[in-house]
């Protein structure tokens, strides 16, 4: 669900969320940022975000999804040391050593994330940081027209994939004037679906030219 935030969206959106993974659905809800679905969702933001098992933090510039992104990290424990001296005619000197928390990343350094790297949360595991795939190292580029290919046209057709063959037998006579064609009749590349009926009234010799035979 690309631009998320400018599509129509049921009301219920955010329970229609909780029950589809037990329908065998699946949606990926893509925003500029966290502001967005709050504006949307103003009390129930937290369902939708609780209710999907991967988050993929691809970079930003709005404050509380900086918090939001620092705050998913976590904290790790660091070792810091200290020391104090003092001077005079009974001068000391002290060294201490103390475990402390910190975030993995404070809210700034989320927001100075290189362009490079992504953050992803997945559901019991552990954040990752990965790089960026570059999408024009593709091994399949060169099927695309950035790899120089025809661009793709809807409706074109490139190649046959059926044919349709209607035998009257040795005798063109017997074929009635009805079901005579032209070949130029239909174009290359144009055709025409015909019903049953369509294709009963053209190769049924009309009433009228049975009694002109006779």
């Amino acid at each position: 669900m690309d631009e998320f935030a400018n599509v129509s969206l049921p009301e219920d959106f955010d329970k229609i969320l909780s029950v589809m993974r037990s329908r065998g659905v699946s949606v990926s809800i893509i925003l500029q940022n966290l502001a967005q679905l709050k504006a949307l969702f103003e009390k129930q933001w937290e369902n939708l975000t609780g209710n999907c098992d991967e988050f993929l933090y691809l970079g930003g510039n709005e404050q509380s999804t900086h918090k939001y992104v620092s705050e998913l990290l976590g904290k790790s424990t660091i070792d810091t040391t200290t020391y104090g001296k003092s001077t005079g005619r009974s001068g000391s000197y002290s060294t201490n050593y103390q475990i402390t928390g910190r975030e993995l990343l404070t809210p700034d350094e989320v927001r100075m994330l290189d362009n490079r790297y992504a953050l992803l949360f997945v559901r019991g595991e552990r954040p990752v940081m990965d790089e960026k795939f570059d999408i024009l190292r593709h091994p399949n580029l060169a099927g695309t027209s950035d790899g120089k290919a025809e661009p793709f046209r809807h409706g074109d057709v490139t190649e046959s994939v059926a044919s349709i063959m209607f035998d009257f037998g040795a005798d063109p006579a017997k074929l009635p004037e009805t079901a005579i064609l032209s070949e130029t009749a239909i174009p290359d590349g144009e055709y025409v679906l015909l019903s049953e009926e369509d294709l009963e009234e053209l190769f049924t010799p009309k009433e009228e030219e049975i009694h002109a035979k006779k």
